[in-house]
């Protein structure tokens, strides 16, 4: 082999090493706890990891978060993602003014494509705002005001006693043993509900069903309606006043008609049960 052709194969081989994708990918966790007094009114965000809040014992917040960090750029001039998981590690994103408490939130640019998962726990009178852009939302045990969203992926409540927010933008949303007023929202996934309504109850899907399971002693002013679905109102009570009822269509009242209860699937069926 020649001598120019051998040296143009050697410069090549390493010309693709240096500029071939390196992966690399560093983990790290930190805790922290936060004494409170009073109702806690503590915020949640994360831009791609999952969040978990439940209710403890105690005037106190603990925090558990978990770090994954990598990249994926050209060698040699990337950088492995170390440092910014020790950052994270011995400064947490928590901040706390009195009864306010915020987790999560990042201003350095050099720690945005650090992907967080979050476990709060704190006392069950409190109010909560949580927000992922892509992970899933579990909230249970609280007794003040919830407010769930994420970009992609599902929200699971469950023992939620004061006023309900929920949406996504692709995912399901599951909540049990529910009372209080509600409103939930989902782009492309189902919704599942079950509880005691004593507000007003609103839900909506672009395209996913919704199932509604209430008490036999509910009583609540219907408003349903599905695009291309059917709608299907077991509920072993009389129906009282005026009532329009067609395939995708059905209004009137149930039991005392005391709370609206309004149902919204643009492609899915509606079940009332």
């Amino acid at each position: 082999m020649k001598r120019g052709v051998l040296y143009g194969l050697v410069m090549l081989a390493v010309f693709a090493a240096a500029t071939s994708t390196v992966y690399a990918q560093t983990q790290g966790d930190f805790s922290r706890t936060l004494n409170i007094s009073g109702t806690p009114d503590v915020e949640v965000v994360t831009g791609s990891g999952s969040i978990t809040i439940r209710n403890g014992s105690g005037n106190r917040v603990e925090v558990r978060g978990r770090i994954r960090a990598g990249f994926s750029s050209w060698w040699p001039w990337g950088r492995v993602p170390e440092d910014a998981v020790r950052r994270i590690e011995s400064n947490p994103p928590i901040e706390q003014s009195g009864q306010s408490i915020r987790i999560g939130r990042i201003n350095d640019r050099d720690l945005q494509n650090v992907s967080i998962s979050y476990e709060v726990i704190l006392p069950s009178q409190s109010n909560v705002r949580s927000n992922s852009g892509s992970g899933s939302l579990t909230i249970e045990g609280i007794n003040g005001s919830v407010n769930a969203r994420t970009g992609s992926g599902s929200i699971t409540l469950r023992d939620i006693r004061g006023d309900l927010y929920a949406n996504t933008g692709s995912g399901s949303i599951r909540a049990s043993r529910i009372s209080g007023a509600l409103r939930m929202q989902t782009g492309s996934g189902g919704i599942s509900v079950e509880g005691e309504q004593t507000a007003r109850w609103e839900l909506q899907t672009g395209s996913g069903g919704i199932t509604i399971d209430l008490p036999a002693s509910a009583g609540f002013d219907l408003n349903a309606r599905s695009g291309s679905g059917g709608i299907d109102v077991d509920f072993p009570v009389t129906v009282q006043g005026s009532i329009r009822r067609d395939r995708h269509n059905v209004t009137g009242k149930v039991g005392n008609g005391r709370y609206p209860l309004e149902a919204r699937a643009g492609s899915g069926s509606i079940r009332i049960q």
